[in-house]
């Protein structure tokens, strides 16, 4: 019996213990939130965009110049443009096609105006160069034949004429590219 009556006031000094312990404890905090998905399924012989095609900032000088960005997403300057940072971005679509199909990839003008956002003032840009990854040239220009995969990447640079002391602000435009499957 002296060890029950040993043993029971221990246990319950535990179990008081414990309980304290537990109350005194702050509740854990929970949260639930939500994220958005969405996804695109590109069917067969179709062209989607991926990335718009970005110069950054500039700031245009006296004279003015040129700002170029080229299919691999590089950008250069001459004239009196200086290079200020900012998104620089090739233009990227991809396809999806039948390997050893024909495709020829066009786009509407030689030239696109960029208006400025608010208006006032617009610049040219120009000479759109392309580099496509799964497409190998033919003898025509713009003809390519799809290679070993049906996924094409083409990515798309251009020169940006930027006026003496061009006025500070947005510019935009679009520019089309056509893909025709034969």
């Amino acid at each position: 019996m002296k060890t029950r009556n040993h043993i029971l006031p221990r246990l319950i000094g535990v179990l008081l213990f414990t309980l304290a312990a537990l109350i005194s404890v702050p509740a854990a905090f929970a949260q639930t939130d939500t994220a958005e998905t969405d996804v695109v399924v590109v069917s067969p012989l179709s062209l989607v965009p991926v990335d718009d095609l970005n110069f950054g900032n500039l700031i245009p000088g006296l004279s003015g110049g040129t700002a170029v960005v080229s299919p691999s997403g590089v950008r250069t300057v001459t004239g009196s443009v200086v290079a200020a940072g900012g998104t620089i971005s090739n233009a990227e679509f991809q396809g999806y096609g039948s390997r050893n199909r024909f495709v020829y990839i066009t786009s509407s003008s030689g030239t696109y105006i960029l208006n400025r956002v608010g208006g006032g003032a617009n610049m040219t840009m120009r000479s759109l160069t392309l580099q496509a990854d799964n497409l190998t040239p033919t003898f025509l220009p713009g003809l390519f034949r799809i290679a070993s995969t049906d996924v094409i990447t083409l990515r798309i640079g251009a020169t940006l004429d930027v006026g003496p002391s061009q006025q500070s602000g947005v510019y935009e435009a679009t520019f089309p590219i056509t893909m025709n499957y034969y």
